[in-house]
């Protein structure tokens, strides 16, 4: 029966910490990350085929700004940013 109980308490233990809410969340974070990051790369990826595009330009700050605002966005394009020129110098889109 002690064997029993000590299972028992055990296996509650185990359960309380290896469940809590925020694995949940650190979960649904890693899925979303990935197709923010993907999304922004995109973005990233035209303006740098076109570096002359002010449109792109913006597009590329707004989704970088976007991605690290978002509760799940980290700061793994901070460097891209702060390379990014003023897009207001950029070029014509015309």
């Amino acid at each position: 029966m002690k064997k029993l109980i000590c299972v028992a308490v055990f296996g509650m233990a185990l359960g309380l910490t290896s469940c809590g809410s925020d694995d949940v969340v650190d979960f649904a974070c890693d899925q979303a990350r990935d197709a923010l990051r993907a999304s922004v790369q995109t973005s990233i990826d035209a303006y740098n085929a076109n570096t002359s595009s002010t449109s792109l330009c913006e597009a590329a700050r707004t989704a970088i700004e976007t991605y690290k605002s978002n509760e799940c966005g980290d700061g793994a394009f901070d460097q891209i940013l702060a390379d990014l020129p003023d897009c207001s110098t950029v070029g014509d889109d015309n």
